[in-house]
């Protein structure tokens, strides 16, 4: 009986390892595609606020910040978007079947960083584009 118990333990423990360390990671690969698509689309939302003030207040000279102007950051954001969340990013993630849990993990970091920034990004745009009650 101690044996059958010896046995089932180590087949439980090589089947957690398996699971655990060589099992594919789509689950975790979608979740990361998930955020990805949400973060693309808050980005371009962002790019959009950015535009609209632009156009609307002729401010592509205004500074948004010391020494930096409307103008200056949304190309900044156009050549990030391109770099860190084009269409061709998500591709490369979705296709590429090399990547570990832990390389989805540290994607999955970044994402939600860069989501959370641009969040706060947005609220802050969104207070310039106060409707005016005239």
């Amino acid at each position: 009986m101690e044996i059958f118990i010896g046995i089932a333990g180590l087949l439980i423990a090589w089947l957690t390892y398996q699971k655990t360390f060589h099992s594919k990671p789509d689950e975790e690969r979608n979740n990361l595609l998930g955020v990805f698509l949400t973060t693309q689309k808050l980005h371009l939302e962002v790019q959009s606020l950015l535009q609209k003030y632009i156009d609307d207040n002729n401010g592509a000279g205004h500074f948004i910040y010391p020494d930096i102007t409307f103008q200056r950051i949304l190309d900044m954001y156009k050549q990030g978007f391109e770099k860190d969340l084009s269409d061709k990013v998500y591709e490369e993630l979705k296709n590429n079947q090399n990547y570990t849990k832990s390389n989805i993990a540290t994607f999955q970091n970044q994402i939600d960083i860069q989501h959370n920034a641009l969040l706060q990004f947005r609220n802050q745009l969104l207070f310039l584009q106060a409707p005016n009650n005239e």
